[in-house]
């Protein structure tokens, strides 16, 4: 699979909405290519405008990946971002509900690597989770796989 990137694409010296196009293309996507892929967008968004009023002038900016795309190149997919919560070498893997002689409690258990990690589709979520768990637990980044729970 193609690695991609996430990018910011606005055609100088006309309006239309939105201005800025997230655009997730390859690495390697030349400005005309990402042009060619935000004037198409803004073409389906505004058809009152036709494409001969977009200009040639194109500015293209690196942006954050977490963000949603307006437009993702053939071939490629989004990775979903996902966290996990690791407390120091340990990450954790599940959390489920326990009762114990009458008494009722959520338990955590533990892992080394972050594949079997417990995944939270938002760092928010992850944080919520860590704060709850140990607010010296630490919320990371996933990599991207399909090993994860």
């Amino acid at each position: 699979m193609k690695k991609g990137k996430m990018y910011q694409v606005s055609i100088d010296e006309i309006e239309y909405q939105p201005h800025f196009i997230m655009v997730y293309a390859s690495e390697e996507a030349k400005d005309k290519d990402l042009q060619r892929l935000a004037t198409n967008f803004i073409v389906s968004q505004n058809p009152e405008l036709p494409e001969s009023a977009l200009v040639d002038s194109v500015i293209v900016e690196p942006r954050d990946p977490n963000e949603k795309p307006d437009v993702v190149a053939e071939g490629l997919h989004v990775p979903t971002p996902a966290w996990g919560v690791k407390m120091g070498l340990l990450y954790a893997q599940a959390v489920h509900h326990a009762t114990y002689d009458d008494d009722e409690f959520d338990e955590v258990a533990y892992v080394r690597g972050e594949t079997k990690a417990k995944r939270f589709e938002t760092e928010a979520a992850a944080k919520e989770f860590a704060k709850w768990l140990n607010p010296n637990c630490e919320v990371v980044p996933l990599e991207e796989g399909d090993d994860h729970d």
